[in-house]
């Protein structure tokens, strides 16, 4: 018979080990608890390191993303309240967005189906004149007094303003299609300055026909034209009333060629060096094209040059009428700051030249007063807070020989000048006095 209690012993040392051995054992299960302990310890650190990574992965892309979205609307802010000019902005897709050529200014025998044919869409790279055509808010002085406003360049009520037939005006309504120039509100746009633009230079080729006047429009319809486009056909036309007068100071063989170097930028239509639409126009200076188109259209005393735009201040503190002309010092000037501001004139294929002179200074800044006085005299509540008239470097009045100006209307960003422009009556005033201040020009000079 077995011992109870040594059964009892040997059952309880079968299934829990001898009190010995567990003293034996002791070190090795501790050994492992700390192995565990650590094991879990390490776990435990890489979890929260993987935890604190994955926040600041997701920190970074919410911070990149809000930068991102911040300093885009701030960008397309900045673009859309700037003018452009040449500049000339994109249009988002919700806005115009047509990319037709327009009704060119054409000769009578041109093949429109073959010009279709060749005609290439391009994206929209970065406009070379945005940089040139730039002007800030700083022009504003609210202790301004304007001294432009004088009697002897508004035209007289006793002088007949009917007659203008034998001058030739040369309207630019200003972007349009995928550039919609200015807009208003900034952050969604319910008007584009594209609009205005073309609805006013409508009004203003109406009036001026009625007087007499023979009038070429460079867009007609709400379509991309890109500024050297615009250009170009400005030379075309040139060339074209300089034959029919006889007085082209070169062969018509280099006519030709003018012509089809010419009908290149056009077809191209786009802004950029990279493009080639710039064509005989790139570059800083005049080249030997440009200088032979000049002195042809220096002796075109009876062309005019007209761009339509409307103005825009970020501040929208600026309001009323401006008008901008250039001058051989004032394209200088700009041109020489672009050499050390502007990328583009690092570019292998944009040629440094020599300074040009030899613009019709004086009687730009002329025609800018007539028109400034007349549209101010028509239209007091246009006169500005800023400068009335002002030499600038843009490209649609920098690279051809006529007598021009940019009348910058009124501004978009004005309540009070946009509730005007929204008038049938005060855009009928503004064609009548854009008008007025053509004849009073000429009259000026005695042509």
């Amino acid at each position: 018979m077995k011992n109870p209690k040594a059964s009892l012993t040997a059952d309880f040392e079968d299934a829990y080990g001898s009190q010995s051995s567990a003293v034996t054992n002791e070190p090795q299960v501790k050994a492992k608890k700390a192995k565990a302990k650590k094991k879990r310890s390490g776990d435990s650190f890489w979890t929260r390191m993987l935890i604190f990574i994955c926040g600041a992965l997701v920190g970074l892309g919410v911070f990149a993303t809000v930068m991102y979205f911040t300093q885009g609307k701030n960008a397309d802010t900045k673009k859309e309240t700037k003018r452009n000019s040449s500049s000339y902005r994109t249009s988002s897709d919700n806005r115009s967005s047509s990319g037709s050529r327009g009704d060119f200014y054409r000769p009578k025998d041109e093949d429109d189906d073959d010009d279709d044919a060749i005609i290439r869409d391009r994206y929209n790279e970065k406009d070379l004149d945005d940089d040139f055509d730039d002007y800030v808010d700083d022009d504003y002085d609210p202790d301004f007094n304007s001294d432009f406003n004088d009697p002897g360049y508004t035209l007289p009520k006793n002088i007949s303003d009917e007659d203008l037939s034998g001058y030739t005006i040369i309207l630019d309504p200003g972007h349009g299609g995928r550039d919609t120039g200015c807009v208003f509100p900034f952050d969604y746009p319910e008007y584009n300055e594209c609009d205005f633009n073309l609805r006013i230079a409508k009004r203003v080729e109406q009036e001026l026909t009625s007087r007499g006047a023979t009038v070429h429009m460079l867009r007609t319809d709400n379509s991309w034209v890109s500024l050297y486009n615009r250009l170009a056909q400005t030379h075309l036309i040139c060339l074209d009333i300089a034959q029919e007068q006889g007085i082209l100071p070169f062969s018509e063989d280099r006519a030709d060629e003018l012509r089809d170097r010419l009908w290149e930028s056009i077809y191209i239509n786009e802004d950029t060096v990279a493009s080639g639409g710039m064509g005989i126009m790139v570059g800083s200076g005049v080249g030997e094209d440009l200088k032979d188109l000049f002195e042809m259209e220096y002796k075109l005393e009876k062309v005019l040059f007209l761009s339509i735009h409307l103005n825009s201040s970020e501040s929208r503190t600026l309001h009323g009428n401006q008008i901008f002309y250039v001058t051989d010092d004032s394209v200088i000037e700009s041109e020489n700051r672009q050499m050390y501001e502007n990328s583009e004139f690092q570019r292998s294929d944009f040629p440094i030249r020599d300074p040009y002179y030899g613009r019709k200074n004086d009687d730009n800044y002329l025609l800018g007063c007539c028109l400034y006085d007349n549209i101010v005299g028509n239209i007091p509540a246009f006169e500005t807070n800023g400068t009335p008239v002002k030499a600038d470097n843009y490209a649609v009045l920098r690279e051809h020989g006529l007598t021009g100006a940019l009348v910058e209307v009124a501004y978009l960003s004005d309540d009070n000048d946009r509730a005007l422009l929204l008038q049938d009556q005060i855009v009928d005033q503004v064609a009548y006095s854009i008008s007025d201040g053509v004849k009073m020009y000429f009259l000026q000079k005695d042509i």
